[in-house]
């Protein structure tokens, strides 16, 4: 009997190693595919998780190159770029229903406010977008009566040494000038009104909402700096290829100062 037994608790060890390896395994492939549904799923255009790597021994992962693509209709690729996302895990959160995640360090993001023309930007465009998608998404789980999965709190969030690319695109032209971006923190994400904490599609919108309106904000109060200079450059660069069409070129890109 006790070498039954004995061999129950090594067949049982067995199984749980082989799931933990599995998981450590597969962990990065998990992660990336979660983060292009659920940030796809939120902002309505595609979203790329270059890498990632968890320590499963202090709880410190790192994602790297996660990029969020423009709106259709506007010359750059991408909206968002992060070099690197620090994140710390409670390990042992993992199990429960709740996953807490006690920091997160962004740095060095890059966002990049691009005007269409003189009444479209892509970051009202995509905040519209996140509107919509994440309201649908409630909509959806309150008729299924769901709970969406695994919810998520977040302690502290820090955004540091970011930057905003002003764009002003017109025929296929363009140019861009980089502002410095103020550094972002919030806490206790998903703990405003109780410690069950938010769904990933939540928590998501959050931090994309938070990062595009300071974005938008430092825009604004720059007076639109250095805008100019990029629609003269965009006219150059225009008239040089096709000195007919400069003229009215020109004349749009002044509209938008006047």
């Amino acid at each position: 009997m006790k070498k039954f037994l004995l061999f129950v608790f090594v067949f049982l060890l067995l199984i749980i190693g082989g799931a933990v390896f599995y998981v450590m395994y597969n962990m990065e492939d998990l992660v990336k595919n979660a983060v292009n549904k659920y940030g796809s799923q939120v902002t309505g255009t595609e979203v790329r998780l270059g890498g990632f790597q968890l320590s499963p021994f202090d709880g410190w992962a790192k994602m790297r190159n996660l990029t969020v693509a423009n709106p259709k209709g506007y010359a750059q690729a991408n909206i968002i770029s992060l070099g690197d996302v620090e994140v710390k895990l409670n390990i042992k959160s993992l199990l429960d229903p709740t996953i807490i995640v006690e920091k997160v360090v962004v740095n060095k993001p890059e966002v990049t406010y691009e005007l269409s023309n003189i009444s479209r930007n892509n970051i009202s465009d995509l905040l519209n977008n996140i509107n919509q998608n994440t309201s649908s998404t409630k909509k959806a789980e309150q008729e299924n009566k769901s709970d969406a999965g695994k919810k998520v709190v977040v302690d502290v969030l820090n955004v540091v040494e970011g930057k905003v690319n002003v764009a002003a695109s017109v025929a296929g032209q363009g140019a861009a000038v980089g502002l410095p971006l103020p550094k972002i923190e919030m806490k206790n994400i998903g703990r405003d009104n109780t410690a069950q904490g938010q769904t990933i599609v939540d928590t998501l919108t959050i931090v994309l909402k938070k990062i595009l309106l300071v974005s938008y904000d430092t825009v604004i109060k720059s007076g639109f700096s250095g805008l100019k200079d990029i629609a003269d450059e965009t006219v150059k660069q225009v008239g040089d290829k096709a000195g007919e069409a400069k003229e009215g070129i020109g004349g749009f890109i002044k509209n938008l100062f006047n």
